[in-house]
């Protein structure tokens, strides 16, 4: 059996003369959840189109839970399961319904549909509902039921794409939650997200798009310690001179002492090894007065913005 669910080798997608996907090479192993970060107009949005047999590759090769992307399109179909950003079920039916029509579309037995589908809606927490119509449904129910249908026919990879927009606080921690529980079942997760901090919690490696190229990947440390830029200790006070910036430069050994509104930033390398109590102490020995003392390590948003500016994208 195949190590990798997903293998890409120069997946290109041309629209006329636009290329929204510029010859992407990508190894997804088998059970990992996979985050793909980018900006808009970044080929995200293609790339999961083409991975989920939506649309044809312009050039390249890729397989898809071992078929070929081209060639065994509707073996890839009955291997993947799609949870889309814009509920696409049915809001005069109720879940049941809703999973009856799709296992239908599997060509399941009935004999063995209406026992998936209960399965299913207990695993998404949504069998208390499960005779109530998906229009009545909250946002956040409706996503479980998107899940829901996505997982019916026992997939092996499950794309997200960006599922918890739009979604209020609880509703994208349950929702993350049992992303996470199916990944832990082994289901190989693909994951979209414009959340950073969610990308960074939830995802083992990660693929930055920009401009139809895949411009890093790794995990989210190894991202943050080649693209995050410089750990920072700020220090915020009433009154200080030049001479204290020389002095908080030398003991801490930073690279750069920044100053702006009555902070003071300090760009190390790394803040471990005692640097914090150091200038802490350094500090309290000259008395002087100290708002705040913190330390920030670089995030993946810093890495996002180092790597794809700070422009704005329209599409």
């Amino acid at each position: 059996m195949p190590e990798y669910a997903i293998e890409c080798t120069g997946l290109t997608k041309k629209f006329g003369t636009f290329t929204a996907v510029n010859g992407i090479d990508l190894k997804i192993k088998k059970g990992e959840l996979f985050g793909f970060l980018g900006p808009n107009g970044a080929g995200k949005t293609t790339t999961m189109k083409m991975l989920t047999t939506l649309l044809s590759p312009t050039a390249g090769e890729a397989s898809v839970a071992g078929f070929d992307l081209k060639t065994e399109a509707e073996h890839v179909r009955t291997r993947i399961g799609v949870v889309p950003q814009e509920f696409a079920l049915f809001g005069e039916l109720t879940a049941m319904q809703n999973l009856w029509y799709i296992g239908a579309l599997f060509g399941m037995k009935s004999s063995t549909l209406k026992a998936r589908s209960e399965e299913i809606l207990k695993t998404v927490n949504l069998y208390e509902k499960r005779n109530i119509p998906a229009e009545g449904y909250s946002g956040g129910m409706k996503q479980r039921l998107s899940v829901a249908a996505g997982l019916l026919h026992t997939p092996e990879i499950l794309f997200m794409d960006e599922p918890t927009t739009g979604l209020d606080p609880q509703s994208r921690i349950a929702l993350r939650e049992l992303t996470q529980s199916l990944n832990d079942l082994g289901i190989t997760i693909i994951y979209t997200t414009h959340d950073m901090e969610e990308a960074d919690k939830l995802c083992e490696r990660i693929a930055i798009m920009d401009k139809g190229k895949i411009i890093a990947e790794g995990t989210g440390e190894e991202l943050k310690a080649t693209y995050g830029g410089c750990h920072k200790i700020e220090i915020e006070m009433e009154e200080y001179d030049s001479k204290l910036l020389a002095e908080l430069k030398h003991i801490s050994g930073a690279q750069d002492v920044l100053q702006h509104n009555g902070i003071i930033t300090l760009c190390l390398v790394t803040v471990r090894g005692g640097v914090l109590h150091t200038v802490s102490s350094f500090l309290a020995k000259k008395n002087i007065e100290v708002k705040e003392l913190r330390a920030i390590e670089p995030s993946l948003e810093d890495v996002f913005i180092n790597l794809t500016k700070k422009d704005t994208r329209d599409q």
